[in-house]
C-alpha cells in the first residue's frame, strides 16, 4: 500500500475512495496522504446493509484518482464485484487497488478477471504463511510510471554481482525487483511461504471454497433465529470464505464470545459481529459444537 502511495503522481485535489468501516489499513496508508500530498480521502457509506461495487461507483468524480478497498472485507465477510467496480473506474481513467488478504487462497482468483490495477496480500491468513509475509502486485504498464524513491540497494541494477558493488548512481532494476525485500526481512519466512504457497495450489481455492461455503450454509441454516442474526450476506457469491452472525445485541454479542472461547469454540470478534473462519480441517461435526454452545 505505501509502494502506491509513494509511487503515483498525485496532483492537489486529487481523490482517493475507500469503504466505511474498512480495514485499518486503508485510513493509515491514505489520512497521512492527505497532508503529504494534498489529497482527499472519501469515504463510502453502503446504501443497504453491506457495501457493493454500486455503491463506490456511485461515489466516482473526475477528480477520483484510485479506489482502494478489501476484495473480502474483515468485518463482515462480504465481497465487492471486482470486475464490475474495475470496468468503471478504468471507464474515467480511475485505478483499482484491492487488498486481497481475507480471501486469497481460499477462493478463485485471476488477476485478469479482477481488473484491479494493484492488489495487496498479507500472507499469514489463506495463504497459510508466516507473519511478515505478503505479496504486492502490479499491473506491469504501472510498474514502470511510478515515481522513483528511495530504494534498497539489493533492487539495483547489477547488485547481484558481489565482485563490484560501488556505483554511485544506482539504476533502479525493472520490474517487481525494485521492491525487493529488505535484508531485515526474515529468509526463513520466505522458505516456509514457499512450500505453504505449494501446499495451497495442491489443496486448490477451488476445494477451500466449495469446503467453507457448505459448512457457513449449514451454520445460517442451524442458528437459533430467536438469539442470532446474520451479519454476511447469506448469497454465498457475495460472500468472501468466512461468514459472520452475530446476538440479537452487541452486549449479548460479547458475551456469546466469551461463552464460546470458553467453551474451546475459537471465532473471532470484528466490530460487533462473531467471524466464523473455518479451513480444510474443519467439518460439519466443529459446526455442531458452535451451534451446541450458542443454543445451551
Amino acid at each position: 500500500m505505501a509502494a502506491v502511495a509513494y509511487g503515483l503522481s498525485w496532483k492537489p485535489g486529487d481523490e482517493v475512495i475507500t469503504a466505511k468501516g474498512e480495514f485499518p489499513l486503508q485510513y493509515t496508508t491514505w489520512r497521512p496522504m492527505e497532508q503529504r500530498e494534498g489529497l482527499t480521502l472519501k469515504v463510502v457509506a453502503p446504501s443497504e446493509r453491506f457495501i457493493t461495487a454500486e455503491d463506490l461507483i456511485a461515489a466516482l468524480s473526475p477528480k477520483t484518482r484510485l479506489v482502494s478497498v478489501s476484495l473480502t472485507r474483515f468485518d463482515d465477510g462480504s465481497m465487492v464485484d471486482a470486475a464490475k467496480l474495475a470496468a468503471a473506474c478504468h471507464a474515467q481513467g480511475t485505478l483499482l487497488l484491492l487488498d486481497a488478504s481475507q480471501c486469497c487462497g481460499a477462493i478463485p482468483m485471476k488477476v485478469d478477471e479482477l481488473g484491479a490495477d494493484f492488489i495487496v496480500c498479507a500472507g499469514y491468513k489463506w495463504l497459510l504463511s508466516p507473519y511478515g509475509t505478503g505479496f504486492f502486485w502490479v499491473r506491469s504498464e504501472h510498474a514502470a510510471k511510478m515515481r522513483p524513491g528511495p530504494f534498497y540497494w539489493t533492487a539495483a541494477e547489477g547488485a547481484s554481482h558481489f565482485g563490484s558493488l560501488v556505483f554511485s548512481q544506482p539504476k533502479m532494476a525493472a520490474g517487481a525487483r525494485r521492491w525487493d525485500a529488505a535484508e531485515t526481512a526474515s529468509y526463513f519466512n520466505l522458505s516456509a511461504m514457499a512450500v505453504s504457497l505449494e501446499f495451497v495450489l495442491r489443496m486448490k481455492p477451488d476445494t477451500v471454497a466449495a469446503h467453507n461455503r457448505a459448512l457457513m450454509e449449514l451454520m445460517f441454516e442451524r442458528l437459533p433465529k430467536d438469539r442470532c442474526v446474520a451479519a454476511s450476506p447469506l448469497d454465498a457469491a457475495r460472500r468472501g470464505p468466512y461468514a459472520c452472525f452475530a446476538a440479537r445485541t452487541p452486549e449479548k454479542t460479547a458475551e456469546l464470545y466469551k461463552k464460546l472461547q470458553a467453551e474451546n469454540v475459537f471465532v473471532s470478534l470484528r466490530e460487533g459481529n462473531l467471524r466464523v473462519s473455518p479451513h480444510m480441517f474443519n467439518t460439519e461435526r466443529d459446526i455442531d459444537r458452535l451451534i451446541a454452545v450458542v443454543t445451551a
